[in-house]
């Protein structure tokens, strides 16, 4: 196979020696040092096939030995060269392949991290690229095992790092730590005190000496359920104390909405901005001199997929969209809208375990805004517990 190839990159020729005495020909290039290969006889002749270089010295031995060389067929790369001399593109488009097949293979193309379940990829992926170790980067810059350790060493989850580089794809296998489970510990005795001000209004201790009654106001801090609990025996003994405690609480809203203020919206005006991406260089698409005074950008990024692998080619879009800027006046009615609206948010999100048993809303305007209150009564539990060392006086 090696030697075919050789005798392809150098040319070859097969070619046919007729004569009286066809056989003194062979004895001849075998004195003369000529190669030939595949001889064998055909009627009157001799078929066989030497390299172009060697044929160019048989003809001087085939006239000594009374025999007529013919080429019958020209094979080899120098006689394609030579056919397609014109067309000098084809060569030296193939040569460009060939280097930058070479110079490409010596980057990285994608990155693939396998084992990562708690840590996210882009964490991994920002510790790989410190290290070298991203689409785009030199093959020959990446110290494998320097980078094992330094990304091992900067996120402290994992517990084994790989690094494989093979082809222009880098495999990057990860093994998280193991949660470490603490065994359960003696539970410290604890007291229900209020996280707030409140009245009392429902008392539910499963654990523990009710301090309070319903009725009763508290302050924050104040003991609503006791962990210490006396005994027959005229001692004490320390629980942790486990009570809901129910009250009304006093809470209030204020928001200031100024009555004139500008916002932005969308126009149909837009310039879209492409470009081809090939590892880290970008080339422009199409140039667009357009602008907007207010504008806002989208980028939507496309990337080639070849085996399920997302290659370092693909084209990126931006978009920038106009927008224009106005301004409204609110009415009160429309202040207080908005205030109602964001009143619910409060009451949905910051205080989900509370119900509303009253609110008083209120808005008044002064200085160019809206002042916005809202005074509540919510119902909610206000237990907290809290652990005390049994050593304490």
């Amino acid at each position: 196979m090696l030697l075919n190839l050789l005798r392809y990159l150098r040319g070859y020729v097969s070619f046919t020696a007729s004569g009286k005495f066809p056989e003194r020909f062979l004895n001849a290039a075998a004195v003369n040092k000529l190669n030939l290969w595949n001889a064998y006889p055909s009627g009157n002749a001799i078929r066989g096939s030497m390299s172009a270089s060697d044929y160019k010295r048989a003809r001087k031995v085939a006239r000594r030995a009374g025999v007529k060389l013919k080429i019958t067929k020209k094979q080899g790369l120098p006689f394609i060269a030579h056919r397609h001399r014109d067309r000098i593109g084809l060569p030296i488009g193939a040569l460009a392949g060939a280097v930058l097949l070479i110079v490409l293979s010596q980057f990285i193309w994608t990155v693939d991290i396998v084992g990562a379940e708690n840590v996210s990829d882009c964490r991994i992926m920002e510790a790989l690229k410190e290290n070298g170790v991203y689409p785009g980067g030199f093959k020959g810059f990446v110290d494998v095992r320097g980078a094992q350790r330094d990304v091992q060493f900067k996120i402290d989850e994992l517990s084994w790092v790989s690094i494989n580089n093979l082809g222009c794809k880098s495999t990057v296998d990860v093994r998280e730590k193991a949660k470490k489970s603490e065994p359960p510990g003696e539970p410290l005795p604890c007291n229900i005190k209020a996280k707030c001000d409140g009245v009392i209004t429902k008392i539910n201790a499963q654990n523990g000496v009710s301090s309070v009654t319903v009725g009763s106001g508290v302050s924050k801090g104040d003991l609503l359920v006791s962990g210490v609990l006396p005994t027959k025996q005229d001692t004490i003994r320390f629980v942790r104390a486990e009570a809901e405690v129910f009250a009304d609480v006093n809470s209030k809203l204020e928001l200031n909405i100024p009555k004139k203020y500008n916002y932005y919206s969308l126009t149909e005006n837009k310039v879209n901005r492409k470009q081809f991406n090939i590892l880290w260089l970008n080339f422009p698409v199409n140039i667009s001199f357009v602008s907007f005074p207010q504008s806002v950008s989208t980028v939507n990024t496309q990337k080639l997929v070849l085996g399920g692998n997302a290659m370092p080619l693909g084209t990126t879009t931006r978009t920038s969209r106009e927008l224009l800027e106005s301004s409204v006046n609110l009415t009160q009615s429309q202040a207080e809208t908005a205030f109602k609206k964001t009143m619910l948010l409060r009451e949905a999100f910051e205080n989900p375990e509370s119900s509303v048993k009253s609110r008083k809303i209120s808005v008044s305007g002064q200085n160019g805004t809206y002042l916005c209150s809202c005074e509540y009564v919510l119902s909610q539990n206000i237990a907290e517990s809290v652990e005390f060392n049994v050593t304490e006086e």
